[in-house]
């Protein structure tokens, strides 16, 4: 009985894609948003809290922000016209369901009911699932203060990076 070519090579190109397909996922524990480049975004929005990663919300969302910057959390955090567009285009293209969208990004856009846009990622249905099983009194901590500050725990988090082995919870 001899070997049936053409089955062997579709085998073999499924064998591929499925290895391709597979490849390009991240697990859960090597969460990775892409960052605007450059000193720009982590300048101007990095200097007062965490520079959030644009996955982490609709585009919608950064839209909203980033036209209320004069009353932003309570502050006034208004940016000349060329660096608020410049930071706006990247959030909303790399943004939860921006063009440039991963997997993940894609799951967390997915999450938020569709028209709402929420300016707090706290509030999102992700950061509340894979913040539940930290304690109210934790995020009280001199060193947290609130669950907004990301940086506090996840120590690349103005990289873009939440891996959850580099969380290092501050003891005070």
């Amino acid at each position: 009985m001899g070997v049936n070519w053409r089955n062997l090579s579709v085998l073999i190109g499924a064998v591929v894609l499925a290895g391709a397909w597979i490849g390009q996922g991240q697990a859960d524990s090597e969460v990775v948003f892409p960052m605007p480049p450059g000193p720009l975004y982590v300048k101007e929005c990095g200097s007062c809290h965490t520079a959030y990663a644009p996955g982490l919300l609709p585009a919608r969302s950064w839209q909203k922000m980033m036209n209320e910057l004069d009353n932003h959390f309570g502050e006034d955090a208004s940016l000349e016209e060329p660096e608020r567009l410049a930071i706006l285009r990247w959030l909303t293209d790399y943004a939860a369901d921006g063009p440039n969208a991963n997997m993940l990004m894609r799951r967390i856009a997915a999450s938020i009911p569709r028209g709402a846009a929420p300016q707090r990622i706290t509030e999102t249905p992700l950061f509340r699932h894979q913040h539940d099983e930290v304690p109210a009194h934790i995020w009280k901590r001199s060193r947290i203060g609130s669950p907004s500050n990301c940086s506090a725990c996840h120590t690349r988090a103005n990289e873009g990076r939440y891996p959850e082995r580099e969380v290092r919870i501050p003891r005070n």
